[in-house]
């Protein structure tokens, strides 16, 4: 399957629906203690695992486009690629379940869902 559209974008496109989400449904709103903390900790989770992923990329000095796999210099199969296929797309999902539980609508979690389906 080819990627026609860049993965950042897929990202702000679900994340804008989750946030739209939340504003237009009333239903499903949840809370608990420690929300927030836990949103926080899987943003910094989603974070180091980019950078980790970025950083593998850098060091075997290949490309971290995915629309552009011809411009592949090498496959990354060292650090955190050892125990994920894809972790940049593991950490924007980590961000959007963060935003979901931020934003504390039961129904983010679909969209969240929907992303994973889409990549």
């Amino acid at each position: 399957m080819e990627l026609k559209v860049p993965p950042v974008i897929v990202f702000l496109c679900f994340g804008s629906i989750m946030y739209l989400l939340d504003l237009v449904l009333p239903i499903g709103y949840f809370d608990f203690f420690g929300r927030l903390m836990l949103a926080k900790f899987l943003v910094g989770i989603g974070m180091v695992i980019a950078l980790l992923a970025l950083l593998q990329f850098r060091l075997a000095k290949t490309t971290v486009d995915p629309t552009k796999p011809d411009k592949a210099q090498s496959l990354v199969v060292s650090g955190v690629f050892k125990f994920s296929r894809n972790p940049m797309y593991l950490a924007l999902l980590l961000i959007l379940l963060a935003l979901g539980i931020f934003l504390g609508n039961a129904f983010n979690t679909l969209v969240a869902a929907g992303f994973v389906a889409y990549m």
